[in-house]
């Protein structure tokens, strides 16, 4: 218990780039410091390194989650807002950015110079699963998981950025 009597949510838990667990995900690789498991399933934190321009996501909203994007490194475009690709405000931001997008805003984002890296936050961690079962891939093919993604309250809007676009 806290201080205050409180409950703890989660586990204590330390991530190092010696012992993080990595999984793939279409044609990358994730890095999973944090499961739902250890956050007591408030949120899931997932980073992201070299990240091509094709492994940007389509164009989704989150009707359940809240997502952050911590930029490490690199050039992204985010788009937000709108009902498809061509009707969203578009940002880009660089190292040191933070971008949230709450719940119910549609979105996408784009690494714009092949040297994404970038550490992701979902709240709550209802990600979790689909985000392990998808698995290694040429190619994202996001298509193939739709039904999952229903389940967890994400909807495909729009297909995903290509050439920043």
């Amino acid at each position: 218990m806290g201080k205050n009597g409180s409950r703890a949510h989660g586990i204590p838990t330390f991530s190092t780039p010696e012992n993080v667990e990595k999984i793939e995900y279409y044609n990358t690789t994730f890095e999973l410091p944090l499961r739902a498991e250890v956050t007591g399933g408030q949120f899931l934190m997932i980073r992201q390194r070299e990240i091509p321009a094709d492994a940007a996501p389509p164009f989704h909203v989150h009707t359940n989650e809240d997502e952050i994007w911590i930029i490490n490194g690199g050039a992204f475009r985010f788009w937000t807002g709108g009902s498809s690709l061509a009707t969203a405000e578009i940002f880009d931001v660089g190292p040191g950015a933070v971008v949230y997008g709450p719940r119910n805003v549609p979105h996408t984002f784009q690494s714009i110079d092949g040297l994404g890296d970038v550490t992701l936050l979902w709240s709550p961690a209802d990600s979790q699963d689909y985000f392990l079962n998808v698995g290694q891939a040429d190619s994202r093919k996001d298509t193939d998981g739709h039904d999952q993604l229903k389940r967890i309250g994400v909807h495909v809007l729009d297909r995903a950025p290509v050439a920043g676009r």
